[in-house]
Formats: structure tokens, sequence, C-alpha cells
């Protein structure tokens, strides 16, 4: 299993955006990973100059370079979601981390928030940190997955396992839900539900077996579950009562008009979990 070798991390000197770093560089530790610090700067960026970003900027990196993490920086003028996503993706980044709310208060409530518009340009595997997870012991052993069958979902649990191989006694879930209205995939509308109707358990726990054998072969301790429920619910209170570290979800990739749909399983978990949410595509 290749570890991750380059992680984006957008950060805009916020207390969420400290937070977020603060994971990337755990995860960038233990994979021997290098950081990418970006920042996209505004002429009202805080009453900041330019050089004065630069400064702050290299002082973060100076911080992980202390620590022995390969770290470099990139300040580019644009918007947040687009800058970070951008660089990500041309950097060749294995992930992207953000924090879930910015200083941008009139963008959160008029255009959505900051998470929000980056998933929707996103195409580098993301994991959002929220300001609760500053008090949370930052940990990627125990990784919950939502499951359902589907070539996202299993892109998913693989990008999981991924994440999770290099840590000692590390376990990924593989939640599969039934009684849904639509499925964990996707910033889109669900037009199809992950459960058709009348699919037995039996039916789940091959699905489940066949993943869970084949994920397993990597090292990392892998196991199915079932619950009834709908999809968010299930992730959410599960997550809860095993105490993961991580949720994982994988979704469609966005274009055109889906870019402006809410009500997504991922956006719902971004904006209704207390731990790490990671969104795979």
């Amino acid at each position: 299993m290749n570890p991750l070798r380059l992680i984006t991390v957008g950060t805009d000197f916020s207390p969420p955006a400290a937070t977020a770093l603060g994971w990337a560089a755990e995860l960038a530790l233990v994979h021997k990973a290098s950081l990418l610090l970006v920042h996209a700067y505004t002429k009202d960026d805080h009453g900041l100059s330019e050089e004065e970003v630069r400064v702050c900027l290299a002082g973060l990196a100076a911080c992980e370079i202390e620590r022995g993490i390969p770290t470099q920086v990139q300040l580019l003028k644009g918007t947040t979601a687009e800058v970070v996503a951008k660089i990500a993706r041309e950097s060749g980044s294995d992930l992207l981390v953000i924090g879930s709310r910015g200083k941008n208060m009139l963008s959160r409530i008029f255009m959505g928030s900051v998470a929000d518009s980056t998933l929707k340009l996103a195409t580098t595997p993301t994991l959002v940190v929220h300001p609760t997870d500053a008090v949370r012991t930052v940990s990627f052993k125990n990784l919950l997955v939502g499951a359902d069958f589907s070539a996202e979902a299993d892109r998913a649990a693989e990008f999981a396992v991924r994440v999770a191989a290099p840590f000692e006694n590390a376990e990924v879930s593989l939640m599969h839900s039934t009684q849904v209205a639509g499925p964990f995939v996707g910033v889109e509308v669900p037009a199809v539900p992950i459960v058709e109707a009348g699919e037995s358990d039996a039916v789940a726990r091959a699905g489940l077996s066949e993943r869970t054998k084949k994920l397993s072969a990597s090292g990392v301790r892998v196991q199915g579950l079932t619950c009834p429920g709908s999809a968010v619910e299930v992730l959410l209170d599960v997550a809860e009562d095993r105490n993961s570290d991580v949720i994982v979800v994988g979704t469609t990739a966005v274009t055109g008009m889906s870019k402006l749909l809410l009500g997504s399983v991922a956006t719902d978990l971004v904006h209704r979990s207390t731990r790490p949410v990671l969104i795979v595509r």
C-alpha cells in the first residue's frame, strides 16, 4: 500500500485552519509525507500586506520543518476554494486538508462555507476538519467508511485503508446502511437508493465480505457492519458509538448545475459531524 507523499493544507491563519494543519501534520509524520501550505491572498486579507502574509506562511512552515516534516508554501491571489483546489490538483497532492470554518462570515451566510465551496471544486481527496477537532486526539487508526457497494464507495474504502495502513493497530470499518432514501455518494441529488427494496441481509453481508477480504490483504484490519437507517444518521451514530477518528465517504464528480445542489450526504456529514470527514472522489 503506497503511503501518502504530499499533503496540501489550506490556511487563512484562523484557529480552524490551525486545527486542520495539526491533523495534516500528524498524518504527514506517520506517512513520512511532505506538506504544502497554501494561502489565497486578497487585498482585504485581515489587514495584512502580501509580504506580511508571506512571513506568516514562512513561520508556519518553519514550525513543521522543525518537527521533521518537509514543508513548502504557496501564495496565490484568488478565492480560497479556487486556489486550494487548483494547487492540490496541479501539485499532484494525495490529500487536501481544510478547516470547516474560515473567517468570512458573509461568505458562509450567502454563498456557503469555504469548505462547501472547496468540496465542489476539489478533485483531490479532501479531509474537512472541524473546530471541535481541536480537542480530539489526532488519530487515523479507527476509520468508518460509508459502504454502498458503488465504485465511489469502493474508492473511498481503498483510500481509507491507504491512510490507515502506517498506523499501528489500525482498523477500517465498512458501514452499510439499509432502508435509506439516497446514496452515500455524492454532492448531487440522489436518484437511486443505496439499497433496493427487498435486498436481503445476506446480500449485504456478501457484499461486505467480498470487500473486507480484498482490503484486508493490505495488512490493515477491515470489518463489515450493517445497520438500518438513513445514511447520515447511521454514520453519525455509529461513529459516536465506536469513537471513530474519521468518517470516510465517496462522492461523484461535480459538474454543471449539480454544483448548486445542496442536501447531499457528504454535505450533511461535513455540517453535522463532530469529527473529521474525508471525502473521496
